[in-house]
């Protein structure tokens, strides 16, 4: 059996928005033929300044470290500052940006159609494939 690769992949994920996180980490997780490593930081509105901007560097290298970079539509609207962050420095760094639509398919933001090299479903069979086509 071949060796499978191991894509490294930051996940927008939020304190208080964990529910599509996990969703999708467990997806990743049971998909057969599938080896991924999670190289996420996770954002919280309450950090003190001092520790957004240590989160900000920690997120700079984690893009810098991955293959990819998955953007989640229905958590813009609350944490639209560290999307937009996780958008310049993947773009800054060359790295694809994925991006996936809400559960109720309402319209993704335009600032992750513009930058986003695709966008799907949030299912898990979209988000494997777009992740395997994608990741560098």
């Amino acid at each position: 059996m071949p060796v499978l690769k191991d894509r490294h992949v930051v996940i927008s994920r939020a304190r208080n928005g964990r529910e599509i996180y996990d969703t999708v980490c467990e997806w990743l997780n049971t998909t057969n033929y599938f080896k991924w490593t999670d190289d996420s930081v996770s954002y919280n509105n309450e950090l003190e300044e001092l520790d957004r901007k240590r989160r900000m560097l920690l997120l700079r290298r984690k893009i810098s470290e991955c293959g990819c970079v998955v953007l989640f539509a229905e958590m813009y609207g609350n944490y639209k500052e560290w999307i937009d962050l996780a958008i310049d420095i993947a773009n800054e760094m060359h790295k694809p940006l994925i991006g996936v639509r809400d559960w109720d398919a309402s319209p993704v933001p335009k600032r992750m159609q513009i930058n986003c090299r695709v966008t799907v479903k949030c299912e898990r069979n979209a988000i494997v494939a777009a992740i395997q086509e994608y990741c560098l």
